[in-house]
C-alpha cells in the first residue's frame, strides 16, 4: 500500500464530498437515480481499492447524514461496485468507451442484485430513493414485493452505472497528466 500523503488523504476527503453532493442533489431532484459512487469510482481507479473503498464508506455515511438515513444500509453494496470498477478497470474499462459501457452496465446489475435484499427485507420494498416508483409500477403489476424491488433495481441501477460510468470516463480524461501521475497507483491510469 502506497504511504498515506496528506495529498491522498485530502483527495479521498474530495470524493467522499463529491459522492454526498451528487447524491444530496440527485435525492433533492428526486431523479430515479444515485450518481452517489462518482468519487468512489474515480478513487478506486485513480488512487486504489483501499481508497476506492473508504471513499465509498465515507461517501455512504455523509449521504446518510444528509439526506437519506437508510444510505447506510447500502454500504455493502457500494464497496462491492466500488471494488468491481477496480478489477473492471485492468480490462479497459473507464480506458475505451465500449468496456467502460459495458462495464458500467455489468455494474448497475451487481448493484440491483445487492441492493434489493436490503431494500426487500430491511425496508418493506422501499428505499426511499431512485427505484422506488419503478418498483411501485412492478408492484402494480401484480409481482411479488421482492421481484418488483429486483426489477425496478434492474430498471434504474443500469442507467446510473453508465451514465456515472460516462461522467467518470470524461473525467479521467480531463485531467492533466501530471495530475493523473501524482494520483496513480499504476502507469495505466486513464490510458486509452
Amino acid at each position: 500500500m502506497n504511504q498515506l500523503s496528506a495529498f491522498r488523504l485530502s483527495m479521498v476527503a474530495l470524493f467522499a464530498a463529491l459522492n454526498a453532493g451528487v447524491g444530496f442533489i440527485v435525492q433533492l431532484l428526486k431523479l430515479p437515480i444515485y450518481l452517489d459512487l462518482i468519487g468512489s469510482v474515480l478513487a478506486v481507479v485513480l488512487l486504489g481499492p483501499v481508497y476506492g473503498i473508504a471513499v465509498a464508506v465515507l461517501g455512504i455515511i455523509l449521504l446518510g447524514l444528509l439526506t437519506v438515513p437508510t444510505a447506510f444500509a447500502y454500504v455493502g453494496t457500494a464497496v462491492v461496485v466500488t471494488l468491481f470498477a477496480y478489477v473492471f478497470h485492468k480490462y479497459g474499462y473507464l480506458k475505451k468507451w465500449p468496456q467502460t459501457i459495458a462495464f458500467g452496465l455489468v455494474l448497475g446489475i451487481i448493484s440491483a442484485v445487492m441492493s434489493a435484499p436490503v431494500t426487500v427485507y430491511l425496508f418493506g420494498g422501499i428505499s426511499f430513493v431512485g427505484a422506488d416508483a419503478a418498483t411501485a409500477f412492478f408492484r402494480a403489476t401484480g409481482k411479488t414485493i421482492f421481484n418488483s424491488v429486483f426489477l425496478g433495481g434492474l430498471a434504474t441501477d443500469p442507467v446510473d452505472k453508465v451514465l456515472l460510468s460516462i461522467i467518470c470516463f470524461v473525467l479521467i480524461q480531463r485531467l492533466p497528466e501530471r495530475l493523473k501521475e501524482r494520483l496513480s497507483t499504476s502507469n495505466d491510469v486513464g490510458a486509452r
